[in-house]
């Protein structure tokens, strides 16, 4: 019953993770990988589906191999967090997360540790049960995931207002994008159509896949940006998202490039 218990709670995040995946339009979805076959626009489905065939087996297959499967998925998973480190966390599609860091690391290791768990323990096949609790797991994990995003829009929501209530004078933005970044793309479109003066007040600095952003942003995900005053120097805090380097951009006296 343990082991049953043990690789059902592992479909859980897999399951959560490959719905919202698939859910999310390729386009937007702010996905680290590059190049080769797991690039965007069919990487994110193709993760999305062998996540999904990993739940099933988990819930379906006997209780050592139903092991080895959330074994094997873990570790691939452990091992793409490790490697992405600091790129935009894509897990759970569009859900504002914090970028890929040792927290992402760290949790897909204790996934390892219950698979292994499980292993150790030996056969288990009771399949009501595993569908309850893979039930069970994946609306936890689904509630955690969207209370995290709630909480980061609403930060950003925060910061939005806080720049626009700044007190210092912004006249200038150094902007970051990377190529790849749905969300930088978009920025763009409404860079492109702001006054000629706003936009001459923004450099942008495109990024490649192994470079990060200077000083307090290089923990950022894409786009981010720093505020400058008159004479070029940072000027309050960075930002990050969409939103609130929109936000920053709006901010900026025109009047003293016009």
């Amino acid at each position: 019953m343990l082991a049953d218990l043990l690789v059902a709670v592992l479909a859980g995040p897999l399951v959560a993770s490959g719905v919202a995946k698939l859910a999310a339009p390729a386009e937007k979805l702010s996905w680290p990988i590059r190049s080769g076959p797991l690039a965007a626009p069919g990487g994110p489905r193709l993760v999305a589906a062998a996540e999904l065939v990993g739940a099933v087996l988990l819930v379906v297959a006997p209780g050592r191999l139903a092991a080895v499967t959330g074994l094997v998925a873990y570790l691939a998973l452990a091992g793409a967090a490790q490697a992405l480190r600091g790129q935009k966390c894509a897990c759970f599609g569009l859900a504002r997360l914090a970028s890929v860091g040792r927290t992402h690391v760290l949790m897909n290791a204790a996934g390892v540790l219950l698979a292994v768990i499980a292993l150790l323990i030996g056969p288990g096949i009771q399949i009501a049960p595993r569908v309850v609790f893979a039930v069970a797991a994946t609306a936890l994990i689904t509630g955690a995931v969207l209370a995290l995003d709630h909480r980061a829009r609403a930060i950003e929501a925060a910061k939005e207002e806080q720049i626009v209530e700044r007190a210092h004078a912004v006249y200038g933005v150094q902007l970051y994008t990377s190529e790849s970044c749905p969300s930088c793309r978009a920025l763009k479109k409404l860079l492109a159509g702001m006054e000629p003066a706003r936009r001459d007040a923004v450099a942008e600095t495109v990024l490649g896949p192994d470079d990060a952003a200077p000083a307090a942003m290089a923990e950022m995900g894409v786009p981010c940006a720093q505020g400058l005053d008159a004479a070029g120097r940072p000027v309050g805090e960075p930002v990050s998202g969409i939103g609130s380097v929109k936000a920053l951009i709006n901010s900026i006296v025109v009047s003293a490039h016009a």
